[in-house]
């Protein structure tokens, strides 16, 4: 689902490069965080993107 999306049969007009979910998950990825999808034939698809904060909790002090 992640990968370059090439449109095999230029009979169809779709416009759109199929970049935009590799190049979500590369900056997912590069923040250290996950993405999570939940689907559903003729519902559609739930994103779950999880980034950590930055910071570190068990360094500070009350």
């Amino acid at each position: 689902m992640f990968d370059k999306f090439y449109q095999g049969d230029p009979s169809r007009s779709m416009t759109g490069t199929g970049l935009g979910l590799t190049i979500v998950k590369r900056i997912i990825d590069l923040c250290e965080g996950t993405v999570e999808v939940d689907s559903e034939l003729g519902v559609g698809s739930v994103f779950t993107i999880r980034l950590p904060l930055g910071i570190d909790l068990q360094s500070k002090g009350p």
